[in-house]
């Protein structure tokens, strides 16, 4: 598969969309981008301009996902729709024969969200396709050991995170978490266990929204806080903290050049979507199996997760 033929779902720039992002590093690192999937004319015109403007593309815009699987000979699809869309394009490209990138998290809104995720999961490994998940924050983790060299050397003991989602309350959870999970599965390897959930609030207006757990897994355990502050305005702070060592991402205009700094100094950045998605047209190239067991865990946890801020959320 020399120049995969990846199909786009979601390509506006709404909200915190990717999709135009996504076409221009597929482009980057090889792929074709053909066609995308709209929701009307109006959204049809905006995603066409938006991947020309990006991506310098000219895509095939359609209406019905339908169509789109029947008319394009595709290899791929990036769904990068809103989350509550994703189960119904995950399961057309599993039965189309397609591999798929799907923004985080996979399932939301699902009323038995492990059986859900670990369905979609399977239609993938049973055909012999290719699932990855927009998890990309474990990817800035060479620029952190190069900032604080030695950092990664063992699991650490404590770990933090903060994150500015747009959205409130339990979908904060959904858009925010698996970024903190996929960096501590990529920390403390092995089948986590969460002890000790804690949140700092159950109020959905609540503009911040503190969480604390306790990770266990291949016999190390962390002590472990996300902080989701609520924020509409881009760049969006984020930062990471391992074990009292703390990054802070910076972005730099006009050309959002990427960073992590301390009090006293800074590295550069290597945009982390751009390795994900280089990542994913290189394990397309190559062949690359899903990694079932680490998407399952991660989904899991959030759902477990989320499951338990809404059981005791205040209305």
């Amino acid at each position: 598969m020399s120049r995969p033929r990846v199909g786009i779902v979601g390509a506006r720039r709404a909200r915190q969309g990717l999709g135009p992002f996504v076409a221009r590093d597929l482009v980057a690192a090889g792929a074709e981008v053909p066609c995308f999937l709209a929701t009307s004319e109006a959204t049809r015109e905006e995603g066409a301009r938006a991947l020309r403007e990006v991506a310098g593309v000219e895509a095939r815009g359609y209406l019905e996902l339908e169509a789109l699987l029947a008319r394009e000979r595709l290899d791929a699809l990036a769904i990068l729709s809103p989350a509550r869309t994703h189960a119904r394009y995950l399961a057309a490209a599993a039965e189309a024969g397609l591999h798929a990138l799907c923004e985080k998290p996979l399932v939301w809104g699902a009323a038995d969200a492990r059986a859900e995720i670990a369905r979609l999961v399977d239609g993938f490994v049973s055909r012999g396709l290719l699932l990855i998940e927009n998890c990309q924050w474990p990817f800035a983790l060479p620029a952190f050991e190069a900032l604080f060299p030695g950092s990664l050397a063992r699991p650490p003991r404590r770990f933090e995170m903060l994150l500015q989602p747009a959205s409130l309350g339990h979908d904060s959870l959904g858009d925010s978490l698996p970024h903190p999970i996929s960096l501590l599965q990529a920390l403390l390897p092995g089948e986590p266990r969460i002890h000790d959930l804690a949140f700092s609030t159950r109020d959905p207006r609540a503009a911040v929204l503190e969480l604390r757990l306790r990770w266990e897994s291949g016999g190390a355990s962390c002590d472990a806080r996300v902080r989701l502050e609520h924020g509409e305005r881009s760049p969006r702070r984020a930062e990471i903290e391992l074990d009292g060592r703390r990054a802070r991402r910076l972005v730099a205009p006009p050309d959002y050049r990427l960073s992590f700094a301390d009090a006293e100094r800074s590295v550069p950045l290597p945009d982390p979507l751009t390795r994900l998605v280089t990542d994913f047209v290189d394990a397309l190239r190559s062949g690359r199996s899903t990694q079932r067991g680490a998407i399952l865990q991660r989904n899991q946890v959030l759902a477990d997760i989320a499951a338990a801020y809404a059981s005791q959320e205040i209305a």
